[in-house]
């Protein structure tokens, strides 16, 4: 999931890089060539697909989805393939039917089969980002609405290859307004998992890395493996073996039980640390959960239950947040503070 929104806003980042570029200086070398931007386009779908497969999370037990995704990948090489064989002074008209229909259609099935990944998903209940995708629909509808305005006055955007500019600026802008959706939603939050700036500049160093398959056996491995690494680091001047021990209980324990119920499910861990900051990163292969829903402990109608103490404790303790799917847990150790534990129950 990480992967594939990298990706994608990688590539915008190209794109928009490109424009500048053979705007300003090369003078529309590049956007005036028809199989450019093809050649891009294709490119674009092959993300866009990647992206669908991927978000919010990849579905193994679905296998109808990969396969219609390998065949879009496989078309679109091949089409560029044949394109590159072509070549447009040696056949002309062939090379304009290739660009005029070939592409063309390719383009309106990619479009139908990133629907298709999408409706297929949406018939999956992800409570985690139930109320994230009905913002993110909103996004999309005022997205299209603005668009649309702009092409009442095409004007705007230079004529000089409009539909590939105007295609991109659109998909510009949605990106743009579902990733503003994104950080309202999720990282201006206390309980959803983000950096501040500063964490640019803490020079954070990862010491640990283990996957492990999800089973009792390995999480008993990899719990003896982070107590050898807190003896390593010397971390019993900074935090009592105590809390390191509800730490690595309550994490793996339950990664285990929420992210283990297939035999190839996986729960990876990270473990990084700076001058001021200890970061413990679990991450298991479960659907997820809402952490705002989740009800403290201390009411008086959860008291005779013994669910979720573990947690309130380390939220007691540390900072502890989530990634917006809720499979994955960030436990943040502040050095500086391990003073103050001991007065927490």
């Amino acid at each position: 999931m990480k992967t594939s929104f990298s990706v994608l806003a990688g590539f915008f980042c190209i794109g928009d890089f490109t424009i500048l570029i053979d705007s300003f200086i090369l003078k529309n070398q590049i956007l005036n060539h028809p199989h450019i931007i093809s050649t891009y386009l294709v490119f674009f779908s092959f993300v866009l697909i990647f992206f669908g497969l991927h978000f919010p999370t990849f579905f193994r037990n679905f296998p109808k989805l990969l396969i219609v995704s390998s065949f879009v990948f496989g078309m679109g090489i091949m089409l560029l393939l044949v394109d590159l064989g072509l070549l447009n002074d040696v056949y002309p008209e062939a090379s304009l039917i290739l660009l005029k229909y070939y592409y063309n259609s390719y383009y309106i099935l990619t479009f139908f089969v990133f629907s298709y990944l999408i409706t297929s998903k949406l018939r999956f209940n992800f409570p985690a980002i139930q109320k994230f995708m009905e913002y993110i629909y909103y996004a999309a509808i005022f997205t299209c609405f603005s668009f649309l305005i702009i092409c009442i006055f095409p004007k705007s955007i230079p004529t000089t290859t409009s539909y590939f500019l105007h295609f991109f600026f659109f998909m510009n802008l949605l990106f743009i307004t579902c990733f503003v959706v994104f950080l309202f939603h999720y990282s201006f939050t206390k309980d959803y998992l983000t950096h501040p700036f500063s964490f640019l500049f803490e020079r954070s160093k990862q010491i640990f890395e283990e996957k492990i398959p999800a089973n009792r056996a390995n999480s008993r491995i990899i719990k003896e493996k982070l107590w050898t690494l807190y003896d390593k680091q010397n971390w019993r001047h900074t935090m009592d073996s105590f809390w390191f021990q509800i730490l690595v209980d309550e994490t793996l324990d339950n990664a285990l039980e929420h992210g283990g119920k297939r035999e190839d499910d996986i729960i990876t861990v990270h473990v990084f640390e700076s001058a001021k900051y200890i970061d413990v990163f679990v991450i298991d292969s479960g659907k997820g959960f809402n952490p705002r829903l989740v009800p403290s402990p201390i009411d008086s109608d959860r008291k005779l239950v013994t669910g979720g103490r573990g947690i309130h404790i380390l939220k007691k303790l540390f900072l502890v947040r989530w990634n917006f799917l809720g499979n994955e847990v960030n436990i943040r150790v502040d050095k500086t503070k391990s003073s103050d534990w001991k007065t927490h129950v």
